[in-house]
């Protein structure tokens, strides 16, 4: 991981601890797992495999159910192609917010919406290309708590994105971005929890899938 993405890191850290004091709650993750990667361009298909590892959390405003979010997400995946190692590294970045309704005292329902932008170094016999693209992600997510201590909960949205400086909509890729998990608490504020992300995007060129297990620690203020 470079100087930038642990900046980067840092900075979405550092305003959330600071706002931790305040307010009915904040919700932060971090996470490190291993992901598995298909990708097909209509004439060869790849399959790398790698890890991943990441931080996400949500800023709650006042006692309305809004927060604000954010998540950023680093890939690391590599295969065997035609005698050469290819590899893949992914900056992930997601901004926005929502909400999370209370339905009973132990489920709550919700939506968000967030801007993503995704970079991807691709390397292959000594060269490196960079693509970017952009664009959203909105759908519901939910919280489930099956005991005191321990709770599921996911989300399922609709993720669409463009490569940069290009104006052509078939250049453009959507899909389906799914998340479940299940967090054990541990202590007042801390918790351990595993998930899956399975992001699945397409256009009438390509298609990629995005599998990823992985697990770490939650702190709730």
């Amino acid at each position: 991981m470079n100087i930038k993405t642990l900046l980067t890191t840092a900075a979405f850290l550092a305003p959330v601890s600071a706002f931790a004091q305040g307010g009915p709650g904040v919700d932060l993750y971090g996470f490190a797992g291993l992901n598995f990667l298909e990708y097909n361009d209509g004439f060869e298909k790849v399959k790398p495999e790698g890890a991943d590892l990441g931080v996400r959390g949500k800023l709650y405003l006042g006692d309305t159910g809004l927060f604000l979010g954010g998540e950023y997400t680093y890939s690391d995946t590599d295969t065997d192609f035609a005698g050469s190692k290819l590899t893949y590294q992914s900056d992930e970045y997601r901004l926005g917010g929502g909400v999370l309704l209370p339905m009973s005292p132990v489920f709550r329902l919700g939506g968000y919406g967030h801007y993503v932008n995704q970079q991807v170094d691709t390397r292959f016999e000594g060269l490196t290309t960079r693509g970017e693209a952009s664009g959203f992600d909105v759908g519901a997510l939910f919280e489930y708590d099956a005991t005191p201590d321990i709770q599921t909960y996911g989300r399922i949205g609709y993720m669409n994105l463009s490569p940069e400086g290009s104006d052509d909509d078939q250049d453009r890729v959507d899909g389906v971005d799914l998340l479940a998990g299940l967090s054990f608490r541990v202590s007042h504020s801390l918790s351990l929890f595993g998930e899956y992300r399975y992001t699945h995007l397409e256009n009438d060129f390509t298609e990629q899938d995005y599998n990823s297990v992985r697990g770490g620690v939650r702190l709730r203020f």
